[in-house]
């Protein structure tokens, strides 16, 4: 009888252990209220270019945009003034894989820059190629008017603090090259 309650016991703990361990924190966290709230990936939902006639009538002088386009004129992520993240990483759950490699052990809070969106009507741009015979530019460019300080508290956890005018901003994994293009994690500055 001893057996079945140690095998029984066995079997509890191995279920629950999985739901507790700390991988289960990477990712990044808006702190609000004093409380850790996980802050999800927002993808683009198109891709709109402009500036095509202007460059056909200058023969490539004027440039050529493409923005990505994400949904909504505004993020769930609401700050007053200044807005406090803190960004775990580490080894996220197998499932969790695909969506939170940003913050696997050997990236950091260094791979990940804060942009400003154009907001239009009810949605929000982020501009990712810019082009003309003069030259070209890839990627989203940071927003570069904001105060960020970034903190490391221990070992692969960092607390950012983001002081700038009111607006639309959000974080963009950097590293590679993805600039925006694999996702962005959006937050409002009132």
């Amino acid at each position: 009888m001893i057996r079945i309650y140690l095998v029984f016991a066995l079997a509890l703990l191995t279920m629950t252990a999985n739901a507790q361990t700390p991988t289960d924190s990477v990712g990044i966290f808006a702190m609000m209220d004093g409380k850790a709230i996980r802050m999800d990936k927002i993808t683009h939902n198109a891709i709109k270019g402009s500036g095509g006639l202007a460059s056909a009538a200058t023969f490539g002088m004027a440039k050529i945009k493409s923005k990505l386009q994400f949904k909504g004129n505004t993020s769930p992520n609401h700050f007053k003034g200044t807005a406090v993240f803190r960004m775990y990483f580490g080894a996220p759950q197998t499932t969790d894989l695909v969506k939170l490699y940003q913050f696997t052990a050997n990236y950091s809070a260094k791979d990940f820059e804060v942009a400003r969106f154009d907001v239009k009507k009810n949605a929000r741009t982020l501009t990712g190629v810019s082009a003309s015979l003069l030259g070209s530019s890839v990627g989203v460019s940071a927003a570069d008017d904001l105060s960020v300080t970034v903190t490391e508290t221990r070992p692969k956890v960092y607390d950012i603090t983001v002081s700038g005018k009111p607006g639309e901003y959000c974080f963009m994994f950097v590293a590679n090259g993805t600039n925006g293009f694999g996702g962005v994690y959006d937050f409002t500055i009132e």
